[in-house]
């Protein structure tokens, strides 16, 4: 027969095993209650930021004889609110020892450039590249000329949409340029021996950025066959009254001659002057054609 095991619980545990279930039960049914906090912040807008500049490749400036060229600056810009926040890019070139502004702008010495270009923008920067058409009556800041302390110096300036702004600055020498132009050839025509031709112009027009006169010199006249005319027979002047051969008598050796070629002010020049020649036959004188090279070269004004 089998025997019955009788067991018991005591009373407090039992009590604390309800106690449990209730608190639980309490737990689960409890709602969970949430709220939300909403930030809020302003980004302020700062000025752009206007790198390193470099002017001509960091090269002094060469004007060309009797047209312009194409002189850039470059630089980068950078905008910490993004590069979409640049709104403008301008720059002026100038001889530093003025002021430049659209309002002054003279191909003399003050290019204003209303809008440089951009290129490779992304993220808060853009690369930048100002330029100007150069003349070649830019003054020159050789150690020799009028403005030899001052160098030519190109600001360039970013401004956002804030009206915020930079200005980097750069400078660089512009360089002498000694050019001119004169008609190729003169034609003295027929003139017996013992005989003087008449007078011949030449036209000689400054096509540099310096005031300038001439040197000349020359060869003498042959008519291919052995035959020569001396050098001397030939005689020039700035004056068109040489009357009965009055002038300078040309030699193989460059001679400076004050002619006066002041520095061109005008795109189209306006410095220019006349240059009158004659010869004189020697008596005797084999007949026949006969020529000659002239030289003529760019010195400074004497």
């Amino acid at each position: 027969m089998a025997n019955k095991i009788k067991i018991s619980i005591p009373w407090i545990i039992v009590l604390g095993m309800y106690a449990m279930i209730a608190l639980g039960a309490g737990l689960i049914l409890k709602e969970v209650m949430a709220d939300t906090i909403q930030p809020s912040v302003t980004v302020g807008n700062v000025a752009p930021t206007v790198g390193t500049v470099i002017l001509n490749g960091g090269n002094d400036i060469t004007v060309v004889e009797n047209t312009y060229v194409t002189i850039s600056g470059t630089t980068t810009v950078s905008d910490s609110n993004g590069y979409s926040d640049i709104v403008s890019v301008t720059s002026t070139l100038y001889l530093n020892n003025t002021t430049c502004s659209s309002g002054l702008a003279d191909p003399n010495w003050c290019y204003y450039i209303s809008s440089c270009a951009t290129s490779n923008c992304s993220g808060n920067s853009c690369d930048v590249t100002c330029s100007a058409n150069v003349w070649f009556i830019a003054e020159p800041t050789s150690p020799t000329t009028s403005y030899p302390g001052a160098d030519w110096q190109m600001d360039i300036t970013a401004v956002d949409s804030g009206n915020n702004s930079d200005t980097g600055t750069t400078s660089q020498e512009l360089l002498t340029l000694y050019a001119f132009d004169i008609d190729g050839s003169i034609n003295y025509g027929t003139v017996n021996p013992g005989g003087t031709s008449t007078e011949k112009q030449t036209h000689a027009t400054n096509t540099g950025n310096y005031e300038i006169d001439l040197a000349l010199s020359g060869v003498d006249m042959d008519d291919g066959a052995g035959h020569t005319i001396p050098v001397g027979q030939q005689k020039y002047s700035s004056s068109s009254n040489m009357g009965d051969w009055i002038g300078t008598a040309l030699t193989t050796t460059p001679t400076p001659y004050n002619l006066d070629l002041p520095k061109p002010t005008a795109t189209t020049s306006n410095s220019y002057d006349d240059l009158y020649w004659m010869i004189k036959i020697p008596d005797p004188q084999y007949p026949g054609t006969y020529s000659g090279t002239n030289t003529v070269s760019a010195v400074d004004a004497i």
